[in-house]
């Protein structure tokens, strides 16, 4: 029997949204530098998705096992339902497939179709734990069980994928986690790094319930996070500590100073970013940004550089451009993390002279580089993912909704005055690592004691 510890890692990575994956290397790279966890000690399971990590060029020492899914299940089914000749698959993707029963996105008889497939799902899926709990035997979920049963942490890293918009995602979680704790009783399960709302129904907020009293340590990323667990009574360890990527501080550190070094000469580029959002509404501030870039591209004093925080099949933030007129598309440097890897990417950002963009994880990198920025956000879930995380990292960040900024006359007024308003925060960053490293490692220490 092997004495190696087992963590399973949730989250929304390997998705080809960048902000994500660094979410995951920055818990990876914790695990091995800071808790001296390696392949000898700890057994690291993920989620398969789209393989978005292994595009990033990112090694490590710890090795990301595949976990084993619901997917698998649904499998098994599928293929047992064919060695039948029975005419029937179900989708393998089951929060999707909830999302469309919830939110009624397909036409009346699709929706009306995917409930029936969940409730047959459902019924297929109780009945075989029903069997493994009674006699130890299963058609279906005996390997996913067994996985669980061998768990030692439930590990749900950063993001802000618990909320009322993707209310299927909790729902689902809460399924996974409930299932863990009836056949483990000694796992643990930990949250860092959380974005969690906003919620405006009550129901939303009785389920967020039922899955968030299952963690033991709930760390969240900004104070509005932080009232929603206080104020549903929820008995776990909280505390407000900023987002996970800051756990990379060290190595955005030495990167910016690598930047520095090699690069005196060069003209110092503006970083731009448009985040492939569909409620945002990018016509509302084309005029504002193709002048700008016209000013820069005439001027050559500073060279725009678009940073895509997205790629298909996940967020393709490159068809965001398509709003400029082409001279400004062709004009422009596109950089790309999934081409040129995750150093090379955050490496040429460190090099920024300011920074205008949409992206949450575009801000936060940029604050953490110490560079000035303006930040965009739309609605009110981005208002909260940006500003709360912000107001913690960088006050000095010029945060404006698209409205806002598609009514300023001259963008390159606001960016001037945001450069002037920035201030160093390097000791403030510092501590939050600092605080950061010191609640995590903490926490660990206890749950793998």
């Amino acid at each position: 029997m092997s004495n190696k510890k087992k963590i399973y890692l949730r989250g929304a990575y390997n998705l080809y949204n960048f902000g994500d994956d660094l979410l995951l290397i920055s818990t990876i790279e914790f695990f091995n530098k800071h808790l001296r966890l390696s392949r000898e000690n700890l057994e690291l399971y993920g989620s398969k998705n789209f393989e978005s990590l292994s595009q990033l060029k990112f090694d490590s020492d710890l090795e990301l096992k595949h976990s084993v899914e619901w997917s698998d299940i649904i499998y098994r089914i599928n293929l047992k339902l064919e060695q039948l000749r029975i005419p029937i698959q179900f989708p393998l993707v089951v929060h999707q497939l909830l999302g469309h029963v919830l939110r009624g996105e397909w036409l009346e008889q699709w929706r009306f179709l995917s409930f029936c497939q969940l409730v047959a799902i459902a019924i297929i899926i109780f009945t075989d734990i029903i069997s493994y709990k009674l006699f130890q035997k299963a058609l279906f979920t005996k390997e996913y069980i067994n996985f669980l049963k061998r768990l030692d942490v439930i590990h749900y890293i950063g993001g802000g994928y618990l909320n009322e918009r993707w209310l299927e995602v909790i729902i689902y979680e809460y399924i996974t986690i409930s299932l863990a704790r009836s056949f483990n009783l000694k796992i643990k399960v930990i949250g860092t790094g959380l974005g969690l709302g906003p919620f405006k129904s009550k129901a939303s907020l009785i389920i967020f319930k039922l899955f968030a009293r299952n963690l033991n340590y709930l760390f969240v990323r900004e104070s509005a996070s932080l009232s929603i667990v206080k104020n549903l009574k929820i008995d776990a360890i909280a505390k407000v500590l900023g987002d996970d990527v800051i756990l990379l501080f060290p190595t955005l550190a030495r990167l910016k100073i690598e930047q520095r070094n090699h690069n005196r000469s060069s003209n110092p580029i503006t970083a731009i970013n448009l985040k492939s959002f569909p409620d945002y509404n990018y016509n509302l501030i084309k005029i504002s940004l193709e002048n700008y870039l016209k000013q820069l591209l005439d001027n050559q004093h500073s060279q725009p550089e678009y940073f895509c925080f997205g790629r298909e099949p996940g967020p393709g933030d490159r068809n965001s451009l398509e709003i400029f007129a082409r001279y400004y598309q062709d004009s422009i440097v596109i950089r790309d993390p999934y081409e040129e890897g995750w150093r090379s990417f955050l490496s040429r950002l460190a090099g920024a002279r300011v920074g205008i963009g949409c992206a949450y994880h575009f801000n936060i990198i940029l604050a953490l580089f110490n560079i000035p920025t303006v930040g965009i956000y739309s609605g009110s879930y981005y208002k909260q993912k940006i500003v709360g995380v912000m107001q913690l990292l960088s006050q000095d960040t010029l945060i404006l909704s698209l409205d806002e900024l598609g009514l300023e006359k001259d963008l390159a007024e606001v960016v001037n005055v945001t450069i002037n308003a920035h201030t160093s925060r390097e000791n403030k960053l510092e501590q939050m690592y600092t605080a950061m490293k010191r609640e995590y490692g903490n926490a660990y220490k206890s749950i793998l004691s």
